[in-house]
């Protein structure tokens, strides 16, 4: 199984309530009226729980054989999707070892106390898929919040769903791991998140968040240990989507998985604020990416994080195309669960990413109603240019709240600019010892470094073809192939079926594919209008004579 995160809309809460995720589960989406039990029958699988996802459910095989589960399931042509659900971790880094180390460097570095001036995040509500948060910190104390459908007119502990999006009494967020309404944290990264985006400020305790004035809905995905499922994430990323936030942090990352990219495409409206993860990896290279950084869908941000010289931290991952921009992830002092009055320094590019997620709230404070991708662009846009992250992310520079804050002052573009495409990797870390808590001291804010010509970039590296994948069958009239595959960078891609032992195709053309995932689907009669008649063929997907696959066919 696959450990990561999370995906679309709503429906279904009426599995055990103990049904969790483990090994060897399969996560199956099936096509809109198709029959759950036929599917399972045919493919010898059982049902572990059904997925607030529409038409997706979490299923093991009887014998206990995955693969070859999976294999029956991607032949039935009631199936859409199929592949083992994976798990996800948050990446683990030593925190700096000095006690006392509380100065919140963070703020100053990214001009946040420059945008206070404007705003401070009041009315906008930030989703955090972690592992859960301490509801009873002391500095949190009135910062979460939770699905409005169930607050308000004694809704919150009336036993009943009052909106109707398959969650009894989800006022205060949701705990995906053990399926109730009490997202609480067992393990710290999701206090620390929360606190960096929205820990009280003025109140005379510990630390203040980016944006003080705006409110949390905790969506716990992740264990105790820092670890979950793709199953897991994809439905708190879904369910995040479905209620309408407009940013949600998900300091998490793993290996790609078409659930989480069917999930993100589904919410177009909310940006996934990510972390690029912890593995100092090259995000641009689909053989070690991490996602949901990597994915190439426009509403993901994905964040690298730096030190207090502004240089890439060494552990950070990085990639001119897939990660956004940088944010402070070194010594990062914030809120930790371990008492309602503790907190811990730690590092990460999970550090990294609630900087950014709280800017995108003081941003949108400043101008609410803005798109998701008007957000991205202010952020992205209003990046501080660094030489010394130049080539690690899309904009070479790092986070400016108060020029982002400034940016959506004036006309906002109709149609911006494209952005990197993320890779969430779960990017929590190992705490340092809790460090005694100390009212915040105001620091000056430090002027932004004048920015400095971009350097003329590199050609882009040729695209490459990667992960071909064929499924399904062309058994009868109502067969279909399912033809998945990634590239590096978008590119035109050549199909032809070829009879077999014929050197001239029967039929061939061409699509037009972005980078990252894409799936196509073949019946019997080609785009080309030839029909294909009982025998056998060779489909191969190509780039070019050397940037190609091939895949035996039957036409039953």
């Amino acid at each position: 199984m696959r450990r990561v995160g999370a995906l679309v809309a709503v429906l279904l809460l009426a599995a055990p309530a103990g049904a969790q995720a483990g090994e060897g589960d399969i996560i199956v989406i099936r096509e809109p009226g198709t029959s759950a039990r036929d599917i399972r029958e045919d493919a010898g699988v059982r049902v572990v729980k059904p997925l607030p996802i529409e038409g997706a459910e979490l299923v093991k095989p009887r014998g206990g054989d995955v693969a070859d589960a999976v294999a029956e399931l991607r032949a039935d042509d009631d199936v859409v999707l199929a592949e083992r659900d994976v798990r996800v971790t948050v990446d683990g880094l030593d925190a700096p070892s000095d006690p006392f180390f509380l100065s919140l460097w963070g703020l100053p570095d990214a001009t946040v106390p420059a945008a206070w001036t404007t705003t401070t995040g009041a009315g906008v509500s930030v989703g955090v898929v972690d592992t859960g948060v301490r509801a009873d910190h002391l500095d949190l104390a009135g910062q979460l919040t939770g699905n409005p459908g169930e607050r308000g007119a004694g809704r919150e502990a009336n036993g009943l769903d009052d909106d109707g999006n398959g969650f009894v009494d989800d006022y205060q967020g949701w705990d995906f791991v053990a399926g109730d309404n009490t997202p609480q944290d067992g393990n710290g990264h999701g206090t620390h998140v929360t606190g960096t985006i929205a820990a009280l400020a003025d109140n005379g305790r510990g630390v203040t968040g980016v944006a003080p004035g705006a409110k949390v809905v905790p969506l716990r995905a992740l264990d105790n240990s820092g670890n979950g499922y793709m199953s897991t994430i994809a439905s708190a990323l879904d369910y995040a989507g479905a209620i309408g936030l407009p940013v949600v942090n998900a300091s998490l990352g793993g290996g790609y998985a078409n659930v989480l990219e069917r999930v993100v495409a589904a919410h177009p409206d909310t940006l996934y604020v990510v972390a690029a993860g912890n593995a100092n990896r090259n995000n641009d290279d689909p053989a070690v990416a991490s996602y949901p950084c990597a994915l190439p869908q426009a509403n993901i941000l994905c964040v690298a994080a730096h030190d207090r010289s502004g240089a890439r931290a060494s552990f950070s991952n990085y990639g001119a195309t897939t990660v956004d921009l940088s944010a402070p992830g070194v010594d990062i002092a914030s809120t930790w669960n371990t008492t309602a009055n503790a907190y811990a320094t730690t590092q990460g590019t999970s550090m990294a990413s609630p900087h950014v997620a709280g800017a995108a709230a003081l941003v949108l404070a400043a101008r609410p109603g803005i798109t998701a991708a008007q957000l991205k662009w202010a952020l992205t846009s209003s990046a501080t240019v660094t030489p010394a992250l130049a080539g690690t992310t899309v904009t070479g520079g790092r986070l400016d709240t108060a020029a982002a804050v400034a940016a959506v002052a004036g006309t906002l573009p109709v149609e911006p600019a494209p952005t990197s495409t993320p890779t969430p990797e779960p990017t929590p870390e190992a705490p340092v010892a809790p460090v005694a808590p100390q009212p915040p001291v105001a620091t000056p804010e430090v002027p932004a470094p004048a920015a400095t010509p971009e350097p003329t970039p590199a050609p882009p590296a040729a695209p490459r073809l990667v992960d071909v994948n064929v499924g399904g069958s062309l058994k009868g009239a109502k067969g279909k192939l399912r033809v998945s595959f990634k590239l590096t960078r978008s590119a035109t891609v050549r199909f032809a079926v070829h009879a077999k032992g014929k050197a001239k195709p029967v039929a061939s053309w061409t699509k037009r594919a972005h980078r990252g995932g894409n799936q196509y689907t073949l019946t019997r009669k080609l785009p080309t209008g030839a029909t294909l008649k009982r025998g056998a063929y060779t489909l191969s997907v190509s780039l070019s004579a050397t940037a190609k696959s091939s895949t035996a066919i039957r036409v039953r």
